[in-house]
């Protein structure tokens, strides 16, 4: 009887050993920290975002990623789990009154969390909508990719352009930046960051994209002699063409896809090139319009666009020295506010980018 109960004991020690041993190896990191955490985008439809994760907002520090788009723009599972709470709750009546959140946790123990949700009928703002999809309630496993709900201004949003409120939490709880594992996922990355959204950026460039970061590559391809077209940060045809040429040019793969390997070569080449021709981005030649009002555009001169470049950069944004020349990085960083502020993308600092600024 002795020996059964020890044999007993042995083999419940053993269990419990396999059982706790996962908790005492989780992962756990600090608050903020960068993580390479394999991830779906979330959104699943135009939008930007920017690093956000330590803005200061007035309930306090920023512990997440803001991810711009569209009331009604869907969002989906960033992984594969269970969905935990729905508007802060476990309760199957899902609180109706503070819609509209999920939380799911993933089946590695990690959890995402998708806050501001849509509440409003389409076309309002009146707050008598509900913004998760069918069949989204506590204890119902999904898989990534998965419709979740739509963007909104639900909550603390109710004042601010809709977006998603995205966190990552490790199996510890710990809140981590989700920045580089957004990009990686194939995030549209737009304002501070990367001084080159070309060369620095992260997302695949395919078909269809829009963004400052296609705007430079077709830049790019134009100066060393390709033809992708209008330089107007939309991926056609065209442009897929000519990142295929070039592709084929350096013996790359020719898929006409601008992802890791092009963009280094596109890097590579263009640095070649800038050398032998001698240009020099940032410097405006001596015909350089100096502007004192009017339009601001690349090549402008002046104590406006030294203005412009401090209000861009007090907003997180990156416009090269402030140095009263309109450059390059300067006309990206134009564009990279203009889309985040909801603007007309063209890089020209007129009115209404000068309002937006609080020029």
């Amino acid at each position: 009887m002795k020996n059964l109960l020890r044999s007993m004991a042995a083999t419940v020690t053993v269990l419990l050993a396999f059982t706790v041993a996962p908790a005492a190896t989780a992962a756990t990191h600090e608050l903020g920290e960068m993580v390479d955490y394999p991830l779906t985008f979330p959104v699943d439809g135009p939008h930007h975002y920017s690093d956000w994760f330590w803005a200061a907002r007035s309930h306090g520090i920023h512990h997440a990623q803001d991810i711009m788009a569209d009331k009604m723009t869907p969002v989906v599972a960033a992984a594969s789990g269970t969905v935990r709470l729905v508007n802060w709750t476990s309760d199957p009546g899902m609180n109706p009154d503070r819609c509209c959140t999920v939380a799911l946790r993933h089946d590695d123990g990690w959890e995402s969390w998708y806050i501001h949700l849509n509440n409003d009928t389409p076309g309002t703002d009146d707050g008598l909508a509900w913004g998760i999809a069918d069949g989204i309630v506590p204890g119902v496993h999904v898989e990534a990719g998965q419709l979740l709900g739509w963007v909104g201004d639900s909550q603390t949003a109710e004042s601010t352009n809709p977006h998603l409120h995205f966190e990552l939490r490790d199996p510890s709880k710990v809140i981590v930046n989700t920045f580089a594992a957004l990009g990686e996922a194939g995030g549209n990355w737009l304002g501070s960051g990367p001084a080159d959204p070309l060369f620095d950026g992260y997302r695949l460039l395919d078909v269809g994209t829009r963004g400052v970061d296609v705007r430079r590559l077709q830049d790019v391809l134009t100066s060393m002699g390709y033809a992708p077209g209008p330089i107007d940060g939309i991926t056609g045809s065209r442009t897929i063409a000519e990142v295929t040429e070039f592709q084929g040019d350096v013996g790359l793969k020719t898929d006409g896809l601008a992802g890791r390997a092009t963009r280094a070569a596109l890097k590579a080449r263009y640095g070649e090139t800038v050398q032998e021709s001698g240009t020099v981005e940032e410097g405006a030649g001596a015909e350089a319009p100096v502007t004192s009002s009017g339009i601001l555009r690349k090549g402008s001169r002046g104590e406006d666009v030294r203005r412009v470049q401090q209000l861009l950069s007090d907003r997180g944004y990156s416009p090269g020295p402030i140095d009263g020349i309109f450059g390059s990085r300067t006309e990206l960083a134009v564009l990279s506010f203009q889309e985040g502020s909801s603007l007309r993308v063209d890089g020209l600092v007129g009115p209404n980018t000068r309002t937006a600024l609080g020029f």
